[in-house]
């Protein structure tokens, strides 16, 4: 059975995949994990050992032992191991000899063709290497495709994209970082702008990391020398470092076992103190996806999501650290390990064949001018099975550009020749004359130009200029000179279209307006309004009863509020937020007028990034304070707000933002307003003593609006989970 076969060659781990027909499944080429580690190992005799064999033949041997050798292709220098010298390209060539062993085995036969995947930002130089290591394999048909546009096809066949949707690629495998930003079209992916990478970043350098801060706090003494048991055991330790790491994704603190000769002990790493570590590495990842971004002149607000793709990306940090810097949808791939592959198999039914090279045609030379823009580099995505042999058979028309296709960088056009005002009965430039054949008729590749007849037209049309319309309606047109035949049905067709402009402007301008009105009234219910209730000075609130007291101001028509046993309980629906554009989140508020001192009791135990809840001062989309419980079971108490200007963290739930960590999920909150001044403070509710977060300086005006709110807005590669909050007393004090 015909089958293709896609690699990803990673730094620390390989995968493959494999397609039949429009199935794609991931190939196991390990005895525990469908993955492999990247590792070889060269004895002196003997065959060559690839994967976790290797691994476990290293152990006692490491000189002989080449791991992470894909981060050497291109160094003129080779490796060195067990004496001898291989330069990367070969080592990457036995990986895939094995990767192609495994596959023909499996499949009863070798592949009918290979995609291997590489970093974006790997120029000709790397790719050919790449090639010539499959060359060296002896892989029928290899075509290398970028890891970003291979994770980006896997993510899309599991989840409907239309046309024009974009996707930043945000890649972090074990040894390279890579940041895209692709655009679907009809015929698949296209590139937009340049990416980004970092090529000596991964999980490698986490694990590094990992093993410096066990190994500081052992004794020196007992990690010098070269004894084969030391050395052993450090290997064992190394491979226990990157098990903990691994851990650290899902729990928030491990054990790292040390076992050497003379010492048995046990280091602990919170996931805090790994964080730590990483964190900066990780502000220059986020910088890269940033200039992937400018590079496509592409604004994060026009993101569909940020796909995390890599096995790095499971690190709980990144999603939160890349959902914070660009205010989009993070998801994360469930198998980020295969994600890659998974792709590549999908790209081995659309390889295109080598385009025949054509003779130029003889012709004049073209005169000078600004070069053609490079075309952007398309990836062919995989058509979904036909249902039917009619719906096979039916032809498929490609849709009109997308909005979106204006993010790509301009293309150069020629300078453009003055325009003379058209005169009333004067033939048109490039239109059928009576009697004159057209010297260039328009066709199905000539695109038309604006004023100029289609093909089906038999008269031009002309177009009513938008500055001859004035405020008292069309001008007085001139009555056309008489004619006859075709000129005269030429001049009635004019006046037609003349009529429907008018027409069109006439219902377009009340109507627009109107619209702009209604959205003015919508845009207005979340703002302070002096007319919804009289401001108060002081008043509290327990929630008896099954009702909520008429003078609060519900901010979303369909918020639901339940009122039973003293308390007051707020759903958030997923996806409501107060941030940038994005002021969807519950609110419950009532004005204040002066300074006052706001309490609350909420009970809140969110689940997953992002939800919380708490205290709300609202002075508008530009100007609020929020002090809540927020961040999951590492739970923060957080501190943000906006004047006007962008929107600040003084407390945040990430590690750069001066947590204010707490594992209470039942607290009192309190906000002071003291002229333009708003001060937060926090306490759990079985603790006497309020602890400040911050004071901040402001420009309000003497009336507010104060209350609760609560937001829920999965992020991170999170699923979407319910979320309520519940409130057991707010108060105001004057």
């Amino acid at each position: 059975m015909t089958y293709g076969l896609g690699v990803d060659l990673g730094t620390t781990w390989t995968a493959a995949a494999v397609r039949r027909g429009q199935a794609v499944e991931v190939l196991r080429l390990g005895g525990r994990r469908p993955e492999i580690p990247s590792v070889i190992f060269l004895p002196e005799s003997g065959p060559v050992l690839v994967g976790e064999p290797a691994v476990r033949r290293g152990e006692a041997q490491p000189a002989r032992l080449a791991r992470e050798f894909k981060r050497r292709v291109g160094d003129p220098v080779p490796l060195l191991v067990g004496g001898s010298p291989y330069p990367a390209h070969a080592l990457l060539a036995r990986q895939l000899e094995h990767v192609l062993t495994v596959a023909t085995a499996a499949e009863q036969g070798p592949p009918d063709s290979v995609v291997l995947t590489c970093p974006a930002n790997w120029g000709p130089y790397k790719r050919d290497l790449l090639a010539q290591a499959a060359r060296m394999a002896d892989v029928p048909q290899v075509v290398l495709r970028s890891e970003p546009e291979a994770a980006a096809v896997s993510y899309a066949a599991g989840e409907h994209m239309a046309d024009g949707d974009v996707v930043a690629v945000y890649d972090l495998g074990g040894g390279t970082f890579d940041a895209a930003v692709l655009r679907r079209t009809a015929g698949g992916f296209e590139l937009l702008g340049t990416p980004e990478g970092i090529e000596q970043l991964g999980g490698a350098d986490f694990d590094e990391a990992v093993f410096d801060h066990v190994t500081r706090v052992l004794p020196a003494e007992r990690l010098a020398g070269d004894d084969p048991e030391l050395v052993a055991a450090l290997t064992r330790l190394r491979r226990d470092c990157v098990d903990a790491k691994e851990a650290l994704s899902f729990d928030t603190e491990v054990m790292i076992p040390v076992a050497l000769p003379g010492l048995h002990t046990r280091v602990r790493l919170t996931r805090r103190e790994f964080e730590t570590m990483i964190a900066p590495a990780l502000d220059e990842t986020t910088r890269a996806l940033g200039r992937a971004l400018r590079s496509a002149q592409v604004e994060p607000d026009g993101l569909r999501v940020v796909l995390l793709a890599g096995g790095s990306s499971r690190i709980p940090l990144i999603g939160a650290l890349v959902g914070e810097a660009f205010g989009r949808p993070v998801v994360v791939d469930p198998n980020p390990e295969h994600s890659m592959a998974l792709g590549a198999a999908r790209l081995t039914g659309v390889i295109p064949a080598p385009a025949p090279a054509r003779a130029p045609a003889p012709g004049p030379a073209p005169a000078p001018g600004p070069a053609p823009a490079p075309a952007p580099e398309r990836v062919p995505a995989v058509a979904p099975a036909p249902r039917s042999p009619a719906a096979a058979a039916a032809p498929v028309t490609a849709p009109a550009p997308s909005p979106a296709s204006r993010a790509s960088p301009p293309q150069p056009v020629s300078s453009p020749q003055p325009v003379s005002s058209p005169q009333p009965g004067a033939p048109q430039p490039g239109a059928p004359q009576p009697g004159v054949p057209p010297t260039q008729p328009p066709g199905p590749n000539r695109p038309f130009a604006v004023g100029q007849a289609s093909a089906d037209e038999q008269t031009p049309v002309q177009l009513l200029p938008l500055g001859m319309i004035g405020p008292g309606g069309p001008p007085d047109i001139a009555p056309p000179p008489r004619a006859s035949g075709r000129a005269a049905g030429r001049n009635r067709v004019r006046i037609l279209i003349a009529v429907v402009a008018v027409l069109v402007i006439a219902v377009s301008v009340p109507l627009i307006l109107w619209l702009l009105h209604h959205d003015n009234r919508q845009a207005a219910a979340l703002q302070p309004s002096a007319a919804a209730s009289a401001p108060a000075c002081g008043f509290s609130d327990d929630f008896a009863g099954t009702t909520v007291d008429p003078a609060w101001q519900l901010s979303r028509p369909d918020l639901k509020l339940t009122v039973s046993g003293g308390a007051a309980d707020l759903d958030a629906p997923n996806g409501t937020d107060i941030y940038r554009t994005n002021m969807t989140a519950p609110m419950l508020l009532r004005p204040v007028t002066g300074d006052f001192v706001l309490e609350a009791t909420v009970e809140a135990d969110p689940a997953v990034f992002y939800q919380g809840a708490g205290l709300l001062l609202w002075n508008g989309s530009d100007r609020y304070v929020r002090i809540e419980r927020g961040f999951g079971g590492n739970g923060t108490v957080g501190f943000e707000y906006r004047d006007g200007g962008p929107h600040r963290w003084v407390h945040g739930p990430l590690p750069t933002q001066h947590p204010v960590r707490t594992e209470a999920t039942r607290l009192v909150l309190r906000m002071t307003r003291s002229g333009d001044t708003v001060t937060g403070a926090w306490r759990p509710a079985d603790k006497p003593d309020f602890a400040e977060l911050a004071t901040v300086t402001m420009t309000l005006p003497e009336t507010v609006q104060v209350g609760v709110a609560a937001l829920n807005r999965a992020q991170a590669g999170a699923r979407p989970a319910p979320f309520h909050a519940r409130f057991d007393q707010i108060t105001v004090t004057c």
